[in-house]
């Protein structure tokens, strides 16, 4: 009898243990893109790239690791809903298994960088911008083993001065910083 109610205790914790209640980040953004007060934006790389006969081989190569890009933007309209979800994207980063790879700004303007994954085999690279008078964008850089290297360049693909891309993907987006 005994046994058996040890048995039955280590299946009740073991079940508590891997029910976990904390959000990913993939279910704040499809609960975000319920809510009106949320632009939401999801790019395939293949809309924003520059056309292909304008890259390097390295430059193709980097693209070629990037699958897709979401963006999520929050324009301040109501302080107390700022802070909570801020709070949450904070919550969902620091429990997720992201490291963080770059952190700037001051209290009123920051943006901090994370990634998940090997440095070397990197799955999401994830930025989030605050303007304490303007709001928030969460963006997500998804693909198959990126590297911070890759995403220098990517970076500097999608310079607009150094390649023609079609930016106007992003104009919605980024109004919540004008």
């Amino acid at each position: 009898m005994k046994l058996f109610k040890f048995s039955l205790l280590i299946v009740v914790v073991a079940t508590f243990m891997s029910c976990n209640n904390q959000q990913s980040l993939q279910e704040y953004y499809i609960d975000s893109k319920e809510n009106d007060d949320f632009i939401m934006v999801d790019l395939p790389t293949s809309l924003i790239s520059p056309k292909s006969e304008t890259l390097s081989p390295e430059q193709k190569k980097v693209i070629a690791s990037v699958k897709k890009i979401n963006l999520l933007a929050y324009s301040l309209k109501d302080t107390a809903f700022y802070t909570s979800e801020t709070g949450k994207v904070k919550a969902i980063l620091k429990g997720d298994h992201y490291d963080e790879l770059m952190k700037l700004g001051s209290t009123e303007q920051r943006m901090r960088i994370f990634i998940k994954g090997d440095e070397d085999a990197i799955d999401e690279v994830v930025v989030f911008a605050q303007d304490n008078n303007k709001g928030f964008v969460l963006a997500r850089v998804l693909g198959d083993d990126m590297n911070v290297a890759d995403m220098v360049r990517f970076a500097e693909t999608m310079d607009t001065s150094s390649a023609g891309l079609n930016t106007g993907q992003f104009e919605g987006i980024m109004d919540v910083f004008n």
